[in-house]
């Protein structure tokens, strides 16, 4: 497994190769490499410790994330409070 995995790995870093971070990873995004679910729980669980290293607190960050996202309060807490 780890050998097919590093293989992997290698293709996709030739195919990214001197390519700018910004553009290998839109690129991945537009290839459908990247797991959008895990990228945006990546998203609610920095943007919800952003608000409370603010000073917000921790429930009214969750409240207010959920509002701008346009999801369900238990999303993004779940996303919180996931061990994953």
């Amino acid at each position: 497994m780890a050998q097919n995995r590093r293989k992997l790995i290698t293709t996709l870093l030739n195919t990214l190769n001197k390519m700018p971070l910004h553009s290998a990873v839109e690129s991945m995004w537009e290839r459908g490499l990247l797991n959008e679910p895990a990228v945006e729980r990546l998203y609610i669980t920095h943007e919800v410790s952003r608000r409370v290293r603010n000073g917000e607190a921790k429930v009214r960050a969750i409240e207010q994330l959920s509002e701008e996202l346009g999801c369900s309060y238990e999303k993004v807490r779940g996303a919180v409070y996931s061990k994953n």
